[in-house]
């Protein structure tokens, strides 16, 4: 244990440096001694007040020690350092450092300052754009976008085909030549997904969503995913995006109303939903208007013909009455439960009450039951065969629950599958001419 005592020491000292000033950014100093935070300094003056002094109001330190300079200008530096390496905007870097040159109390760290910031002058001078953690020319940034699609378009057919491993081969190839080419990630986000790796599928399409944001089919299959997951007011939120994004797109338009139609009752009220709901409704009736041109007609989440849709509507009513029916017969056999219910808890009240003026305590403190009255018995018999009839009620709601599954079956075509579906590779963002925005590639009405 003779080791303890030095390592506390050792651990004062490094977080502890006896200085006599601290310099700060605007031209002042703070006297005393000073204690190293997460996000600053403390100084404990003379009259034993204690003064916080956050660390980008540091210039430097002037240490007691020979008058040595404890400088936290390398710490800023370092951290500028780090969040460029982040940036994408090189006159916003250019900025950045532009200013902590001008701030920094210490010239030896501003002059290193000043050699980062005249590689990123001549950055910005030669016009260079990042691509990963690189910076290349327009030129060859162009260049390698193309060749990044060119590379990722065999993908599709073997995706098609269920040639993942083939795919995920080229789309990594693709990323690796452009790390964000959208086109690869959307196709990985495909390929993951029907390989049912869910998670993994969210992530690809998130990137896709960063590097081509409002792309609607990015957005539909984000919302699909959350939904999967049970996050019903993110993939709501999805929705709506995607509505906005690209308005009356049949695919997006049908999961939402397989979404709407599902939506749990704790989510109705939601202002995301509320906000799907409206935008549902405005643009699904301008759909409907236009596929009726085409002889189609909206059934539930589907699309059918006009014949077909009054024959599903005579097929619905009959099975609406059946279900009606069946409803019926349920509620007067739970109204049954009901009163069986009830005479149960009162037999049972009675036997308490019966059994209770049937005990009594001795001298001794002892409790003495006696005999038990043949009406407690018969309490007893009556409650066993109530509770025999309450089972049998019970087993014919459970009959005419599978009932009215069957019944709900026997409509052709259901209204609702349960299902919400991706959009598949078709829906892939495509870059149409040198330098373009990528663009939506989806099945809109017609």
């Amino acid at each position: 244990m003779r080791f303890l005592p030095l390592l506390m020491i050792f651990l004062f000292a490094a977080v502890t440096v006896h200085a006599d000033v601290i310099n700060l950014t605007d031209g002042t100093k703070v006297e005393g001694k000073i204690q190293r935070t997460s996000d600053g300094w403390t100084v404990t003056q003379k009259d034993g007040t204690v003064q916080t002094v956050s660390a980008d109001k540091v210039a430097s330190i002037e240490a007691s020690r020979g008058a040595q300079e404890v400088s936290v200008s390398e710490d800023r530096l370092a951290s500028l350092r780090r969040v460029a390496e982040h940036l994408s905007d090189i006159q916003d870097i250019v900025s950045r450092y532009q200013k902590f040159v001008q701030q920094t109390g210490d010239q030896a760290v501003a002059a290193e300052a000043n050699k980062d910031l005249r590689l990123w002058q001549e950055r910005l001078d030669q016009g260079l754009v990042k691509l990963g953690d690189g910076w290349i020319t327009i030129d060859e940034r162009q260049r390698r976008q193309e060749l990044a699609q060119s590379e990722t378009m065999p993908a599709k057919d073997l995706i098609v085909n269920y040639r993942y491993k083939e795919a995920d081969k080229i789309l990594r190839q693709a990323l690796q030549d452009d790390p964000e080419c959208a086109m690869a990630a959307y196709l990985q986000g495909v390929a993951l997904y029907n390989q049912d790796q869910v998670a993994q599928s969210r992530k690809a399409f998130e990137a896709a969503n960063q590097f081509v944001p409002s792309h609607a089919p990015t957005l539909n299959n984000l919302a699909v995913i959350a939904w999967r997951q049970k996050s019903f007011v993110v993939a709501m939120n999805f929705y709506d995006q995607a509505m906005m994004s690209a308005p009356q797109t049949k695919e997006i338009l049908d999961n939402v109303a397989e979404a709407l139609n599902a939506v749990p009752d704790e989510n109705k009220r939601a202002p995301v939903v509320l906000q799907a709901v409206a935008l549902f409704a405005e643009q699904d009736a301008l759909l409907q208007q236009a596929k009726r041109q085409q002889g189609l007609y909206r059934w539930g989440a589907t699309w059918v013909m006009a014949k077909q849709l009054q024959e599903l509507k005579a097929a619905e009513a009959k099975v609406k009455r059946e279900l009606d029916n069946l409803q019926q017969q349920y509620d007067a056999l739970q109204q049954q439960v009901g009163q069986i219910d009830s005479e149960i808890g009162a037999n049972q009240r009675e036997m308490d009450r019966v059994q209770a003026s049937s005990t009594y305590v001795d001298r001794n403190g002892n409790t003495i039951q006696m005999p038990l009255p043949d009406v407690y018995d018969q309490l007893q018999r009556n409650n066993q065969k109530l509770a025999g009839d309450k089972q049998a009620i019970q087993e014919r709601q459970n009959e005419l629950k599978n009932r009215a599954k069957q019944v709900q079956q026997e409509i052709p075509v259901p209204k609702f599958t349960g299902m919400q579906r991706i959009i598949g590779v078709d829906g892939a963002p495509l870059r149409d001419l040198p330098g373009a925005l990528p663009t939506t590639t989806n099945s809109q009405a017609n």
